[in-house]
């Protein structure tokens, strides 16, 4: 119970009590005695009341000293985390970077997009060339066998895939592909006959249940233009065959 309530009980009792009788029991020594303790009381009470305001003043002083510290604490981690105005800026750099390098990336897959596809259903084979030879030419011719006393013993299809740009004013080299039966490549692999001058024999790029494909010797002999580009699709295995035929 707080003290203002104590009093106002305190003086709601005194005044509950009955009127005293002045000429019998409450003389003027009982008089003094309760007015000096209402004096009292009341002295006690404003002492008690002045100590609870410091109390209060000092408690807020603690929650205000309190309150900066725990700001303090939490602003100065997060101000350590946070990233300079150079960090920043680094940072982005790396990612235009980073952007910079996926880009050249891709324009560089784009570039080595291999998805032109040439397909054979006669003999059942394709052949995957890279998009810059989009719109390129297919032109049959033949290859003869020799025996060993030089006379014709076999024969059989040529076909050369031609680049684009290529003209009688420039050619370019073409792919060359030879297409042999499974026996007249084995007579060839015995030395029966032989094709051309070269004494190496065509290089295989592939075979199926029917026919084998290869490529002549020095095909490339006369190191037309794009000599190189055609070296470097053959390296990536670009003949696949129809292993059911």
């Amino acid at each position: 119970m707080k003290d203002n309530e104590r009093f106002h009980d305190l003086e709601k009792t005194i005044r509950s009590l009955p009127k005293p009788d002045y000429n019998k029991k409450f003389t003027k020594d009982a008089q003094d005695t309760i007015h000096e303790n209402l004096i009292q009381f009341a002295i006690s009470y404003e002492k008690k009341k002045k100590r609870v305001t410091i109390m209060k003043k000092i408690s807020l002083g603690l929650a205000s000293v309190a309150t900066l510290v725990i700001f303090a604490i939490l602003t100065f981690p997060i101000n350590e985390d946070r990233p300079s105005s150079s960090d920043q800026n680094e940072h982005t750099t790396t990612d235009e970077n980073i952007v910079d390098d996926e880009k050249e990336t891709s324009d560089q897959n784009e570039n080595n997009v291999t998805d032109i596809l040439y397909e054979n259903t006669e003999y059942g084979f394709t052949f995957t060339l890279p998009k810059s030879w989009s719109n390129y030419q297919i032109v049959s011719d033949s290859w003869e066998g020799i025996s060993e006393q030089n006379n014709p013993m076999e024969h059989g299809p040529i076909l050369s895939i031609r680049h684009p740009q290529w003209s009688e004013a420039k050619p370019r080299q073409d792919i060359p592909i030879l297409i042999f039966t499974l026996t007249q490549w084995s007579s060839l692999e015995k030395g029966e006959f032989h094709i051309g001058a070269a004494p190496i024999g065509p290089t295989m790029l592939g075979q199926n249940k029917e026919y084998v494909f290869a490529l002549p010797a020095r095909y490339n002999f006369a190191f037309l233009e794009g000599y190189e580009e055609v070296e470097n699709i053959l390296a990536n295995h670009p003949l696949q065959t129809n292993k059911e035929r």
